[in-house]
């Protein structure tokens, strides 16, 4: 998670965002279909045609926070959590755009939210604790405490183990259930960042000391540090191919061969840190920064097809929803959908 400050955003003028053709492009581009000559090509071109649908039109924007909104999550309800460093978490309606529950309980900001199996919430926060909610009655159910300073990141295991990642520079791993620390993990040697699950095996850590760290998910033993980045590494993701992708605050993005432990490739077109990453169904990666911006990339041709403006302040969180649209929440305070 990116660590910020509690400051006012720097405002800037609204700018208005890309396409104004009425026809669907992905139909209009059907024809040429044909004349590809296999289908990895076919592939490619299809996830291309899909990021033309990805319109970048701001449709709503969510008011109601009285500080940076600093993360997201898509709850099993359809309605959307966010939390702030305005030290509450709301939880919204999407629909009619409305905050339908704010849930109190932290003291400072609330950098990251997990959904739990149980379809509970977790938030961590500034003030060193992880809470557990129940949503429906908006009551926190669980404080988890052990970490000495703030906690920036959650990650849900496949066993239903959590995992919290502190400036303390330690990783927990927690059991929900009792609300025990069952483990405490050094390696890092600054503050942690964002935590990740891969389908292959293993879970991945980033920080401020320029490093990923490869953890086996079985042992929870470091087994690899990716070391390319030049400076606070604030979220991580990872691709259908199976590659991990990072985001850093040298403004880069980069991709990586785990196995080999090699950067295979790197996107350079934002010009500040790199907030958030998200997968859209058609693979695509979307990336959040403090340039103020969003950017959907074609992670094969290391191509960014779009570029989503609206915020008027550094972009925190990205979520993205069933419907195929993209929520992002920023330091001016607001959520916005886009289409």
């Amino acid at each position: 998670m990116l660590k910020v400050e509690p400051k006012e955003p720097i405002q800037e003028n609204n700018t208005t965002v890309l396409s104004t053709n009425k026809e669907d492009p992905v139909k209009q581009l059907e024809p040429f279909m044909g004349e590809l000559k296999n289908e990895e090509e076919k592939e490619s071109e299809i996830n291309k045609m899909e990021s033309l649908r990805f319109i970048g039109n701001c449709v709503k924007t969510l008011k109601g926070h009285k500080a940076q909104v600093l993360c997201l999550k898509l709850l099993s309800s359809g309605n959307l959590a966010s939390g702030s460093f305005d030290n509450n978490i709301k939880i919204w309606n999407l629909e009619a755009g409305t905050c339908v529950k704010t849930l109190r309980g932290h003291t400072p900001g609330i950098y990251c939210l997990q959904l739990l199996s149980t379809g509970e919430l977790a938030s961590d926060s500034m003030d060193n604790t992880i809470k557990v909610w129940d949503i429906k009655v908006g009551d926190c159910i669980k404080t988890l405490k052990g970490h000495t300073k703030p906690v920036w990141s959650l990650e849900l295991f496949p066993n239903g183990e959590l995992a919290s990642a502190s400036e303390d520079q330690t990783i927990r791993i927690w059991n929900l259930k009792t609300g025990a620390c069952l483990k405490t993990l050094h390696g890092h040697t600054e503050y942690g960042g964002c935590l990740k699950v891969s389908p292959n095996g293993y879970w991945a850590s980033c920080s401020n000391d320029h490093t990923i760290r490869i953890w086996k998910m079985k042992t929870a033993l470091c087994i690899k540090t990716l070391r390319r980045h030049n400076d606070t590494i604030y979220t991580l993701q990872v691709l259908k191919t199976g590659e991990l992708v990072s985001g850093s605050h040298d403004t880069t993005i980069k991709i990586w061969e785990v196995k080999s432990g090699t950067c295979v490739k790197t996107l350079t077109e934002h010009i500040r840190a790199v907030s958030c990453l998200q997968l859209l169904s058609s693979g695509q990666l979307v990336s959040s920064s403090c340039d103020r911006t969003i950017k959907i990339w074609d992670v094969k041709d290391e191509n960014c097809v779009k570029t989503l403006k609206g915020h008027k302040s550094r972009v925190f969180g990205l979520q993205i929803l069933p419907n195929g649209r993209l929520t992002s929440s920023s330091g001016d305070k607001t959520i916005k959908i886009w289409n």
